[in-house]
């Protein structure tokens, strides 16, 4: 099971809006066949495998339960049927709705184990599972602050706080996010393209560019905004001069505030399973405050600004009581060119 997960990481660029499935075809020990899921469209892992040898009589290991329903491919327990697979090990139930079990319902006859490194298979399709079950787009923020949790200093000036392979490590979390999202601020502040400029992605999904003026004050010649890509505007008020290809969500404010449970869902409607918000410190501390998120990753520059008025990774309101903190749990750090990535998620 380590070895199909291993192979299931292999499709981490291109199998969006599907999860990432490895699987690996073992007779007597000895392993016969390989596959993994590289691209909506194209074969299963499990098919991928049963290509590669004559499996009767076999375990197959796939890390998630076999699909059971007509999609862009066939079934693949029908395929398993044919091949004369004797036994399947699988690590998880499969969250999407039309699966969930049905799978293993459908290989009625051949030995079945669940279960086997659950933990780590649900981890890999964190996002797809998340989206699956909640009908939400699973939410990471990210931010490149310094040692003091500054994202800029006084003259809002962060150009660059990480290093140059922290912010290379950056843009591949953009290559496997359905969608990055910034503030209106950000968007005033930097004028950035958000564009995909590494050219790993292989995923059918389109990119989208997502901008949450919650002010009102988005400008109309901004770069995303003229670029062509796929940008959606939430605000409340549609600017003038915006360009076609740009889609505006117009939604009321609430205490000066998006609703971003209604932005998270309008998402989801639009086929956005996965959302990365690159901030700044407004839009970062509404998804913290209001428990809106589901991963954290965090660069830590060696560095310190200093500042009150330096706009920080939380510029929510204040707490009395370290009780009342917001909390969570560090998952792992690691040294990222001068810079340390620590990765979390809500406690």
């Amino acid at each position: 099971m380590r070895r199909a997960l291993e192979l299931a990481e292999r499709g981490r660029y291109g199998v969006n809006p599907n999860p990432m499935v490895g699987c690996v075809i073992v007779r007597d020990g000895t392993i016969i066949g390989e596959g993994w899921h590289r691209r909506a469209g194209e074969a299963h892992a499990e098919v991928d495998a049963l290509r590669k040898c004559d499996a009767r009589g076999a375990t197959m290991y796939v890390t998630l339960e076999p699909c059971c329903h007509h999609g862009r491919t066939p079934p693949c327990t029908d395929a398993i049927r044919k091949a004369g697979i004797a036994r399947v090990v699988i690590a998880i139930r499969d969250p999407n709705e039309v699966v969930n079990g049905r799978g293993i319902q459908q290989l009625q006859g051949i030995e079945v184990t669940t279960g086997v490194l659950e933990h780590e298979a649900r981890r890999l399709n964190e996002k797809f599972a998340w989206a699956k079950s909640q009908k939400l787009p699973f939410v990471l923020l990210k931010a490149g602050m310094t040692l003091d949790g500054k994202l800029a200093t006084i003259t809002r000036e962060s150009q660059w706080i990480t290093s140059t392979d922290a912010r290379e490590r950056s843009l591949m979390l953009r290559e496997e996010y359905d969608a990055v999202a910034i503030g209106s601020g950000t968007l005033i502040a930097d004028n950035p393209r958000l564009s995909r400029r590494l050219g790993v992605s292989e995923s059918i999904t389109p990119y989208t560019r997502v901008v949450l003026d919650a002010g009102g004050e988005a400008p109309p010649h901004a770069q995303l905004f003229a670029d062509g890509g796929r940008t959606i505007l939430f605000t409340p008020r549609a600017p003038q001069d915006m360009a076609r290809t740009v889609e505006i969500v117009e939604m009321p404010i609430i205490d000066r505030r998006l609703d971003l449970v209604v932005v998270l869902r309008e998402l989801y409607a639009r086929g956005i399973q996965s959302l990365l918000v690159e901030g700044g410190s407004l839009v970062h501390s509404d998804f913290i405050s209001r428990g809106l998120w589901q991963k954290m990753i965090v660069f830590v520059a060696p560095a310190i600004v200093g500042g009150a008025e330096a706009p920080s990774i939380f510029a929510g309101q204040p707490v009395s009581r370290l009780t009342d903190a917001y909390r969570f749990r560090f998952d792992r750090v690691e040294v990222v060119g001068t810079d340390l990535m620590i990765v979390a998620y809500p406690k």
